[in-house]
């Protein structure tokens, strides 16, 4: 995968715990390589095949991502760091927007190939998680913004219990009413909650929903 900043070598772990080296960027900056925003708005991220098993291992290593051009200053930090970010404490000494897990990179980037407010996609996540739950109270669900599609907006929605994930299309209309409305929503719950902090998904609403229970 081509990048546009220093390369390093740095080791993962497949599944069937061989170590395996990868040449990895440490940051990328969309606004020098156009075409980098199509391979990462396509999934495309840097992998090797396992030699012991022939396995595809995808790194999901930290990383920076910039765009001057759109204020795009991201650090992408692996899974394992949910919790962490949750609770406001992952990478303490930085200031860039958190995304989790390189699923969340190839969205957002998504979002920038489109020319998408970010803020504005994930309300519509949030109406259309509440709807996709009210339906099925018991799955849990997660919500994909897929890209344009005909000039809509098309959604994936997973943790269906049928096992299929689930596509809606918004149209344009529908985005274009948040984003009027964006400057009085996001101030008021649960999207303050949403938007506070460095991580602002609405991922986290869950969590701090079972811990306020919790205590």
């Amino acid at each position: 995968m081509p990048v546009v900043s220093e390369v390093t070598m740095k080791k993962i772990t497949c599944r069937c715990d061989a170590v395996i080296e990868i040449d990895a960027p440490d940051s990328i900056d969309l606004d020098a390589d156009a075409a980098m925003v199509s391979r990462l708005a396509t999934g495309d991220s840097p992998s090797a095949v396992c030699p012991r098993c022939g396995a595809i291992v995808r790194a999901e290593l930290p990383l920076r991502v910039t765009a001057k051009s759109c204020g795009l200053d991201l650090v992408i930090l692996p899974e394992m760091e949910r919790l962490s970010a949750y609770r406001g404490k992952a990478d303490p000494a930085g200031t860039s927007e958190i995304l989790l897990g390189y699923q969340e990179l190839f969205e957002r980037t998504r979002m920038v190939r489109d020319e998408l407010d970010a803020r504005a996609v994930e309300l519509l996540k949030y109406a259309l998680q509440g709807k996709a739950e009210e339906a099925e109270p018991d799955a849990e669900i997660t919500v994909f913004y897929n890209g344009l599609k005909d000039g809509s907006l098309e959604f994936h929605i997973l943790g269906l219990k049928s096992g299929q994930a689930g596509v809606v299309k918004l149209p344009r209309a529908s985005y274009d009413k948040v984003v009027a409305n964006l400057p009085g929503s996001i101030a008021r719950e649960p999207y303050k909650t949403i938007f506070s902090g460095r991580y602002r998904s609405i991922k986290k609403l869950g969590f701090l929903s079972s811990t306020s229970d919790a205590g």
